[in-house]
């Protein structure tokens, strides 16, 4: 725009302003991967796409990043998905949310895509998977000697029970609030956790700190049956005992906090029972540390990354 344009008016002069920042402010650059810029608009995007409330700019920042080193590393070893197989993936999603092409256009639209675009993001995102399948889930095996340690030192975690007794601290956040509000609740339930794992009465933390039901008992909840529980709440109190409290365990509704009242206990599994879950466990922890060692150690370190203040 030209100075006699924006000096026409003073509501054009302040467009002409407003317009400018607005502009510097979407394309300011906040990390490169080898030297190619990373966007504010692209990270926020990016942010919006992956709908994590929980997740923090840093978090959300890094999980970007390292799909942009997966797209590299996926392009440098030559690994390109065919049409066919976005066609083929497509299909199977319209399938699964039983949609037909009206329906799936009308999905694909409500994320602000159209159809080109999302095929290029199952592209890029089966391309990274048959990246991380070639270099990560090959190499990961589960030895039969594995599995009969694990079972031997958590025998307790294949305990059948009747029910379990809970007491539970939620430190709320509104999903709203922003990752200004969750980072305090974090540090919040982090810091009642180590007061609990130090010692002090878990009721009277409960009473004191806990925005959940049953605060002004104590937290009590009540007596659950497998199965009653949340699958994050009941994967969190598997196999601890009477007395035993739980890690801090993210949620939408903020962090909690459990502690066991009393088991009543049933049946042990035996090895063969719980073999096939104890090799699912296993392979799901070992991929997880290989892939974050490749990402940190090898990856990583054959690209430049920097994040810019």
């Amino acid at each position: 725009m030209s100075r006699g344009l924006c000096a026409a008016a003073a509501l054009l002069v302040a467009v002409c302003v407003v317009g400018t920042g607005r502009a510097e402010t979407v394309n300011r650059i906040i990390a490169t991967v080898d030297g190619e810029p990373v966007t504010a608009h692209e990270f926020e995007q990016y942010k919006k796409e992956r709908n994590a409330p929980q997740a923090t700019d840093a978090q959300v920042l890094d999980a970007l990043i390292t799909d942009r080193l997966l797209e590299k590393e996926a392009a440098a070893k030559g690994i390109s998905v065919k049409p066919e197989d976005v066609d083929a993936y497509i299909a199977e999603v319209k399938a699964r949310g039983r949609l037909d092409d009206a329906g799936f256009a009308k999905a694909i639209a409500a994320q602000n895509l159209t159809m080109d675009q999302y095929k290029a993001k199952v592209k890029a995102e089966l391309e990274k998977s048959q990246l991380v399948n070639r270099e990560i889930r090959a190499r990961v095996n589960v030895s039969p000697q594995e599995i009969e340690r694990y079972f031997e030192a958590h025998k307790e975690e294949y305990r059948s029970n009747n029910g379990v007794t809970l007491r539970m601290i939620l430190i709320a956040v509104d999903p709203a609030s922003g990752d200004a509000a969750a980072e305090a609740a974090k540090t919040k339930a982090d810091d009642v956790h180590a007061k609990a794992m130090a010692g002090e009465d878990f009721a009277g933390l409960a009473t004191k700190y806990s925005d959940g039901p049953g605060a002004d008992k104590g937290g009590l909840l009540g007596t659950f049956k497998k199965g009653q529980l949340e699958p994050a709440l009941e994967k969190a109190t598997a196999g601890l005992k009477s007395g035993d409290i739980s890690e801090v365990i993210p949620s939408k509704r903020g962090f909690y906090i459990l502690q066991v009242d009393e088991v009543e206990g049933g049946d042990y599994q035996t090895l063969d029972q719980a073999r096939d879950q104890i090799r699912d466990m296993l392979y799901e922890k070992a991929l997880e540390q290989r892939f974050e060692d490749w990402l940190q150690r090898d990856l990583r370190e054959r690209h430049s990354v920097e994040v810019l203040n």
